[in-house]
């Protein structure tokens, strides 16, 4: 972690350098002075806000230490790379944190134990409200500069509606339909859809009124600030805010049009499709993306493979090739989809939050590419065919054409037949062993004696019987006399002799041992 990217220590260096109550110093192995960051620590985190809204400086400087990125290169608010986030999960790049900052075990259990004090939905308000201010005009809000943020907020909404599924996300000039639907039921069948996970609300609205969008999301005791209105739950929101009631009735009836208009009507720019429903009848329904799960899905995923302490740990492990006991898990095969191009603004909500979301690999399962092909009804006319013995069949051929007849002449016969044998006894095994691995359904339209030859399930019948034998003797037999009487490998093949047949039939039955 290099000191220059190191968010949490330049904020701890401007408060030194701006509160002289936090210029803390201890002595290193050399008798220079240093900063004390674990006491600036231990000062600054004591004072976590006990209101929904820190009232004074050193509890914003609480809440922007904890909201200050750990992760180098960070240049927006997110709540999973501050150092709040870090604390809670005991990351393991608080190690670095510590070192950097001196920091001994002892006094970063200490720190740890502090920090849980922070309510994260706190530290969300509070980044919301000082959003375009000075970082001291937050600590001297008054009462009526909340209300005015809160009115300003809710004129806002007007041009907004929440939703379920943004149409924007299947063309960004898309305005319609605008839907908010949650009405799904749950089921324990493992998939993630609508009503088996939970979804965040989203908001189709003009980009620069997305402060609606995260005033919306706050959360109180838990719970967002939309689900309140809803309710409605005034009085809680009242004395979150130190507002009047009344004050919540009015901000509720502003937000009625955001939160109540629906639209059901379509968008040229929004594909659709004709499902049907029964004969010759049809829904032309308009396709929509489901931006609470797909956002949801991401929050997942970036967990389980790169924010979660074992995917840290696990994949750091791997790039210095030394050990992991645990290990971690990854998903391969992502398709990284991005909205709006250099303005995820305009999209929705959502969308501008995460950026970017996800597509599982839908590739069609890879087949096993084997060189053979399988029998079904003939291995000796599917499997084992005349081209893959040409060359044998040509030489064969030669032999027969020849005008006399001596020992030499029939030896050379004989090698050339056995070569064809040994040909079929190598396709057999290939077969064999392909069938050993397969796990679909085998031929039932194979003869009896092939299945016997070429199943698994026959090994041990074919030690202990001979019958099937004598049967694919004769079609090993038969087969070459096929291949060669009546392929076109041979252009005009000879009529053999009752002398070649029996030398076929009679070197083909000496290989019984070795076909069994």
């Amino acid at each position: 972690m290099e000191k220059e990217k190191c968010e949490v220590k330049q904020s701890l260096d401007r408060l030194i350098k701006n509160r002289p109550d936090l210029a803390f110093k201890k002595t290193d192995n050399k008798g220079k002075e240093k900063p004390d960051y674990f006491k600036v620590l231990d000062a600054v985190l004591r004072l976590s806000p006990q209101s929904y809204l820190p009232k004074s400086i050193p509890e914003c400087d609480a809440c922007l230490l904890m909201i200050s990125s750990i992760n180098e290169g960070a240049t927006t608010f997110k709540y999973e790379n501050t150092f709040k986030f870090m604390c809670e999960i005991s990351h393991p790049k608080l190690d670095e944190l510590w070192s950097l900052l001196d920091v001994s075990s002892e006094e970063a259990v200490v720190l740890i134990e502090l920090s849980e004090r922070f309510f994260a939905e706190r530290l969300e308000a509070y980044f919301l409200f000082k959003d375009g201010m000075a970082h001291d005009e937050i600590a001297n809000f008054e009462t009526e500069s909340v209300a005015d943020v809160i009115k300003k907020i809710a004129e806002g909404s007007k041009h907004g509606t929440v939703i379920s599924h943004p149409s924007k996300m299947s063309h960004p000039s898309c305005k319609y339909p605008r839907v908010y639907s949650t009405d799904f039921k749950k089921s324990q069948d493992g998939y993630l859809r609508s009503g088996n996970a939970e979804a965040l609300f989203d908001l189709h609205i003009n980009a620069t009124q997305l402060k609606v969008y995260k005033f919306l999301s706050l959360k109180i005791n838990g719970i967002s600030i939309l689900e309140h209105l809803k309710s409605p739950n005034l009085t809680l929101l009242s004395e979150t805010f130190g507002l009047s009631e009344l004050f919540f009735e009015n901000i509720l009836n502003i937000f009625s049009d955001c939160i109540y208009s629906q639209s059901l009507k379509t968008d040229r720019f929004v594909k659709q499709v004709y499902f049907p429903i029964d004969y010759e009848q049809y829904h032309q329904l308009s396709l929509l993306t489901p931006a609470g799960l797909v956002f949801n899905m991401k929050a997942k995923i970036d967990w389980l493979t790169s924010r979660s302490p074992q995917a840290y740990s696990g994949k750091k492990a791997r790039q210095s090739n030394d050990y992991h006991e645990l290990g971690y898990k990854t998903l391969s095969d992502l398709t990284v989809t991005k909205h709006g191009g250099d303005h995820p603004k305009n999209i929705s909500g959502l969308n501008n939050k995460h950026q970017t979301y996800y597509l599982l690999s839908s590739k069609p399962p890879e087949l096993t590419h084997h060189n053979i092909r399988l029998p079904r009804t003939d291995f000796f006319k599917e499997t084992f065919s005349a081209w893959q013995a040409k060359e044998v069949l040509e030489s064969l051929h030669r032999l027969f054409l020849t005008d006399y007849n001596n020992i030499n002449l029939r030896d050379g016969r004989d090698y050339r037949i056995q070569q064809y044998v040994d040909l079929v006894i190598e396709k057999m095994w290939q077969v064999r062993l392909f069938f050993e691995e397969y796990s679909g359904e085998l031929s039932s339209a194979l003869p009896l004696e092939q299945k016997t030859w070429l199943y698994p399930q026959f090994a041990e019948q074919r030690q202990q019987e001979d019958e099937w034998l004598d049967k694919i003797i004769r079609h090993i037999a038969r087969g070459l006399i096929n291949h060669y009487s009546h392929s076109k490998v041979i252009a005009n093949p000879l009529t053999l002799s009752d002398q070649e047949l029996l030398a076929i039939e009679k070197v083909v039955a000496s290989n019984k041992e070795n076909l069994r």
